[in-house]
């Protein structure tokens, strides 16, 4: 079996509105884990984010029972190691308490061996 490298996701500053926005999205079908560190870069306001999968393109979105991204206080950062042997996609949906404020998402992917 083919060994992938491991890819990152360089840290990217990315605009989180109060309504839901997504904050990034990754295709990991050829992953076993996903390393993701979410900083909420406001200092005034929370930031509520969500992870949510699916298995195969035409599904929808599912919500994954994970609350590592919930409440991040402001100028807070928190990484997770998530587990995503078997899903087709991934991605991260939040919002902010209040106006919108910006997020800084970075990730590395550990492929499947």
């Amino acid at each position: 079996m083919t060994t992938l490298s491991p890819i990152a996701t360089q840290p990217t500053v990315v605009a989180v509105a109060p309504t839901s926005t997504t904050i990034a999205q990754w295709n990991v079908r050829f992953d076993e884990v996903l390393t993701v560190q979410l900083e909420n870069l406001d200092l005034s306001q929370t930031l509520n984010a969500y992870v949510q999968r699916r298995l195969a393109d035409g599904n929808d979105w599912a919500q994954a029972p994970l609350d590592y991204f919930l409440g991040m206080g402001p100028d807070s950062s928190v990484v997770a190691d998530l587990d995503v042997r078997g899903t087709r996609e991934l991605r991260i949906v939040g919002t902010m308490s209040g106006a919108g404020g910006d997020v800084r998402v970075t990730a590395v992917r550990r492929a499947a061996r």
